[in-house]
């Protein structure tokens, strides 16, 4: 049995909003994440005064379905919703037992209040507009730094998602002030309205492959967790997040006529080269085939291709293209990473798995 570790540093979260019963569906949804790696959910607690008693029914549902699987519920929340639960500053703690681990705090609470709070349970301040002096103040109040985290938001509207280089200078800080940085990405099977345009906290992620985005998050943007905006994410990207995170294994959905792609699990060579994936296997598994020249076609990125006859010693060898690159005869066009799946080419460095799953699959999620 393969030996499962996970990827250094990397903490996943998703989302589920209280628009509707925490049903069946939901549940289901909650169970499956947490199988594939995700340990913490997010949720929006802003409580409509005309259906309060609804709004709490569902949270205390999730709540314990956090519990029962073991995940950190962290809920946005501001102080009126927080009366509307009857709950006050010094109560707080009585949340912890509810299944609610963390409070994302809304404008409202002073710096003296989210330290006592800090004391309570942890806390999930607004990582962009939290300053020197309120880490000052934070101080001198005697807040516990130990149970804070600066948290991003996302931003519905398109154009609206942050700055790369104002995000990374601001995480940097965070950091320098030892605060865990929390952000969002989109996600892919059902975006959360009224917009329906994903909900990233950087823009240049709006229409990224999730994980993708929260990889680059982690990876070159100072952050320690990324969390899915949206309320789902479809069944192959979650089996794509826990290949990658927990197999350091690349799943890719591509069209191809030729099946040998699908009979083994296959690798990327040890040393990366610059405009292709190299699959370390094929030349030893394809020398018995003769693979005859075609006419040459252009390669496109994510294009798959083998090596003919003509290339001598590489004969057989299959790569995917990570660049467009001309035609040549040598070089015969045998299949295409689907377009959704191309962004993840660039998550493939040296001896990372590869999988290919068809299309046809994809069609059915």
């Amino acid at each position: 049995m393969k030996t499962v570790t996970k990827r250094s540093g990397a903490m996943l979260g998703f989302s589920i909003y209280l628009d509707k019963d925490i049903g069946n569906e939901a549940r289901n949804y909650i169970r499956l994440m947490k199988k594939n790696g995700f340990s913490e959910v997010f949720s929006s607690v802003h409580i409509p005064e005309e259906d309060a008693t609804q709004y709490i029914k569902r949270l205390r549902s999730l709540g314990t379905v956090c519990l029962e699987e073991n995940l950190k519920l962290t809920v946005d929340i501001d102080e009126q919703a927080l009366r509307t639960l009857g709950v006050t500053i010094s109560s707080a703690r009585d949340l912890v037992s509810e299944g609610i681990s963390a409070l994302r705090l809304d404008d409202g609470f002073t710096n003296e209040q989210i330290a006592e709070l800090s004391h309570q349970l942890s806390l999930a301040l607004n990582a962009s507009t939290i300053s020197a002096t309120d880490v000052q103040q934070l101080i001198k109040f005697g807040a516990d730094f130990k149970h804070m985290e600066a948290w991003h938001n996302y931003y519905p509207r398109p154009e609206t998602g942050l700055d790369e280089t104002w995000f990374l200078e601001k995480n940097t800080w965070l950091k320098q002030h030892n605060f865990k940085v929390v952000a969002f990405v989109p996600g892919d099977k059902k975006l959360r309205g009224p917009i329906f345009q994903g909900l990233p906290s950087l823009e240049k992620h709006r229409n990224e492959h999730p994980l993708v985005a929260a990889n680059e998050l982690m990876k070159c943007f100072a952050v320690d967790k990324a969390f899915i905006g949206d309320p789902r994410l479809s069944n192959s990207v979650i089996a794509q997040f826990k290949s990658f995170y927990f197999e350091n294994s690349a799943k890719l959905h591509i069209e191809t006529k030729f099946p040998q792609l699908f009979e083994r699990v296959w690798h990327n060579r040890p040393e990366v080269a610059r405009d292709v994936v190299r699959l370390v296997e094929s030349r030893k598994q394809n020398q018995h085939l003769s693979v005859v020249p075609d006419e040459g076609k252009p390669r496109k990125r994510g294009t798959i291709t083998i090596d003919n006859l003509s290339y001598g010693r590489y004969r057989g060898e299959i790569q995917i293209c990570k660049v467009d690159l001309g035609k040549d005869k040598k070089v015969n066009v045998i299949g295409h990473v689907l377009q959704k799946d191309i962004a993840l080419l660039s998550l493939i460095g040296e001896n990372t798995e590869i999988e290919f799953i068809s299309d046809e699959e994809k069609k059915d999620d």
